[in-house]
Order: structure tokens, then C-alpha cells, then sequence
């Protein structure tokens, strides 16, 4: 059965998705002018302390927004990994 209300918010959860991947592909713009940068500059390209305190500061927000810190913590390993690469 296909309901006007469920398409709806299916529509919406579309959108949210197709969000979500402009705005990691934004990051991952972001992520090379950064590297580049660095390069330039002759600074390392990995930063521990910029990662444990970026990690932090996400899982701290994703908590006080009512999400999983587990599920968020492995988001980001991905999304960080993924940059580190």
C-alpha cells in the first residue's frame, strides 16, 4: 500500500541523503586544499591532536543531538579514514 504520508517523508530522507553526500564531497574539497597547503608549508599532514580534538568535539555534539556516541565514533573512523588516505 502506498501512502501520500510515507512518500512524503521518503522524499524528505532523499534529500537529507543526497545532503549528506554534497557536503562530504565538500569535505573532501576542503580535506586537498588543506594537504596542499601543507605540502606547501612543509607541515605534517598528520595532526593527531587536530583529530583526538575534532573527534571530541563531533561525538560531544552528536550526544547532546540524541545520537549513538558508538555509532557516531564509527562514522567518523570512516569519514576520517577516508580523509587520512
Amino acid at each position: 500500500m502506498r501512502s501520500p504520508e510515507l512518500e512524503a517523508l521518503r522524499s524528505k530522507l532523499d534529500s537529507i541523503d543526497d545532503e549528506l553526500l554534497d557536503l562530504l564531497s565538500e569535505r573532501a574539497h576542503v580535506v586537498a586544499e588543506i594537504w596542499a597547503w601543507k605540502r606547501k608549508n612543509g607541515v605534517e599532514r598528520i595532526d593527531p591532536e587536530r583529530e583526538r580534538a575534532l573527534r571530541e568535539r563531533l561525538l560531544s555534539r552528536a550526544e547532546s543531538l540524541g545520537l549513538s556516541r558508538a555509532a557516531i565514533e564509527r562514522v567518523l573512523a570512516q569519514i576520517i579514514g577516508n580523509s587520512l588516505k
